[in-house]
């Protein structure tokens, strides 16, 4: 399973800012999806099937993105993307 979690991150390229705010709703919608996808190998390597479940996991990434969606700074935006992947 690290081998997916690697490989995922090879796939997710950090590129420069942004250069409107559609672009850079698009990458925030791409962590989104990466993040999700990689969630179970990210429990299997945590050993957290016990402690939480994927939906929670999927719920507190969203409520994440949702908590700084009043943000139309492209810049902002693109940071944030990128801090939390």
């Amino acid at each position: 399973m690290a081998t997916a979690t690697a490989q995922a991150l090879r796939v997710m390229k950090v590129s420069g800012n942004s250069r409107s705010v559609e672009e850079a709703r698009a990458r925030v919608f791409d962590f989104f999806k990466l993040a999700c996808r990689s969630l179970p190998a990210v429990m299997d390597i945590y050993n957290l099937d016990d402690v939480v479940t994927k939906s929670q996991l999927r719920s507190a990434i969203t409520s994440q993105i949702r908590k700084n969606s009043h943000i139309t700074n492209a810049k902002v935006t693109t940071l944030s993307s990128q801090i939390f992947s």
